[in-house]
């Protein structure tokens, strides 16, 4: 009874897998048409049956890349709806944001804003959450947070961490007033850095996908090239059990090659700023721990060094750009001690070192100057100084400071998030090569397989 209860295991988690990739599809707004999956099947078929002639493929051999290319078809029709949905998501929220900021700057209220996006936007995810976070403003008593959990609905429906920035500049803005027109300046400077950045990104992921397609051609045509040869010297290899199933392989492995890199090349249009975290506070805490004394930790703790900079680099700017909304309405301890639960972790063992410093001595700039000082950013001990500054009231006009600075923790922010996308590019250069790797082990088959037919020709021809 044992093997029937696996196999029915086995079972029910192939068809749980069917049905999670049908509810993928489903939410990426791909609708089900018998006569299209037909057509796309239909065409597939043809293709694939063009390409098993070109390379003299057999029934057998035949039959197996025909059963690959089905099985993964719905696969590539997923990416390709992941990535015109993940699109019209990235175009909404840009249009939101620097519609929001529009709107707000004219009416200063939450309310007024939602409203005149839901004008602005067709049916669909957007106007939809919109309508959601006004119902939720109109029917809402009793709480303390009405705009903010309103907001709160469409950023959990586009989780972006430069949306939330956005919003929470405007409740506080409109609980507190004043003149927030360079705020607003500032905020529309970061959202038209966060759009060239996601369509540069675009762009590069684009030429990469056609990189490694343009490698599996290549490759393939290549690998014709023994095929080729041998019927020019009257040597036919491609009968042969070993060339048919290495044939076939490779195609196969090229499909799943092409799958792979448009996989890793569709991705969402959501900058997180919180990758990795605990991974990176554990890798903190045992760089802390470290002795400097005994060689190999001394060696581990410059590794780990140098991994931290990187991450503290591309996470300090988002948490410097929270400082600055909070010192719109607070003082430069307590908006360190709010930010401190908004802090990317990998910031908050140090942040928690920085606010029990200043407690202990308010008026030093020791506490300041000892943030992060083991990893010598310049960007980070120049900001520190700058907050301090303004902490102490020293140094001129706290406004123009504060100013001066969100703009140049914009220049820092776009560096570092330009950083993460070149990372979320890495490993492509293994997939463009790996076609090469294939076809070159396909070649190499096929050469032996020539020769060793081609001498026993000349063996009994000699014979």
């Amino acid at each position: 009874m044992e093997p029937i209860g696996d196999l029915r295991i086995v079972f029910e988690r192939r068809v749980n897998n069917v049905k999670s990739l049908s509810e993928e599809l489903t939410r990426y707004g791909y609708v089900f048409s018998m006569k299209r999956s037909i057509m796309l099947y239909t065409f597939a078929f043809v293709l694939m049956l063009a390409l098993g002639r070109f390379y003299s493929l057999g029934f057998i051999a035949q039959a197996i890349v025909f059963t690959a290319v089905f099985l993964m078809l719905p696969f590539f029709i997923k990416n390709i709806f992941a990535n015109r949905y993940n699109q019209k998501r990235f175009s909404d929220l840009n249009i939101y944001m620097e519609q929001f900021l529009y709107s707000f700057q004219r009416s200063g209220k939450v309310l007024a804003t939602i409203e005149d996006l839901i004008s602005i936007f067709e049916d669909g995810t957007m106007k939809a959450t919109l309508k959601k976070a006004r119902h939720h403003i109109l029917h809402t008593f009793n709480e303390a947070n009405v705009e903010g959990n309103a907001l709160a609905i469409i950023e959990k429906e586009y989780p972006y961490d430069g949306l939330r920035r956005i919003h929470r500049f405007a409740v506080a803005s409109e609980e507190v007033g004043g003149d927030y027109r360079e705020s607003i300046r500032l905020l529309l400077e970061a959202r038209r850095m966060f759009a060239d950045r996601a369509y540069a990104l675009q762009q590069k992921q684009k030429a990469k996908r056609r990189e490694v397609f343009l490698s599996i051609i290549t490759s393939l045509i290549l690998c014709s090239m023994i095929f080729m040869l041998s019927s020019n010297i009257g040597v036919d290899i491609s009968d042969i059990p070993l060339a048919q199933a290495v044939t076939a392989s490779v195609l196969i492995m090229d499909l799943i090659i092409f799958y792979l890199a448009d996989k890793k090349l569709t991705v969402g249009f959501v900058e997180s700023d919180h990758q990795r975290d605990d991974e990176m506070v554990k890798t903190y805490h045992r760089m802390k721990n470290y002795k400097d004394g005994i060689f190999f930790q001394r060696l581990g703790k410059q590794i780990a060094k140098r991994r931290l900079t990187r991450e503290i680099e591309k996470q300090y700017p988002g948490w410097l750009m929270e400082i600055s909304l909070l010192l719109q309405t607070e003082n430069v301890p307590v908006a360190i001690q709010k930010s401190y639960k908004l802090a990317p972790k990998v910031l908050q063992p140090a942040l928690g070192d920085l606010i029990l410093g200043i407690r202990e001595n308010p008026a030093s700039m020791e506490p300041y100057r000892s943030f992060l000082s083991e990893f010598a950013i310049p960007e980070v001990a120049s900001s520190m100084k700058m907050l301090y500054s303004i902490s102490s009231g020293a140094g001129g006009d706290a406004r123009m400071q504060l100013a001066d600075m969100i703009r140049r923790n914009q220049q820092m922010f776009d560096k570092a998030k330009k950083m993460e996308n070149e990372d979320s590019l890495s490993g492509m250069q293994a997939m463009f090569l790996a076609p090469q790797l294939t076809g070159g082990f396909k070649m190499a088959v096929d050469m032996a397989l020539l020769l060793i037919v081609y001498m026993g020709q000349q063996t009994i021809t000699a014979g």
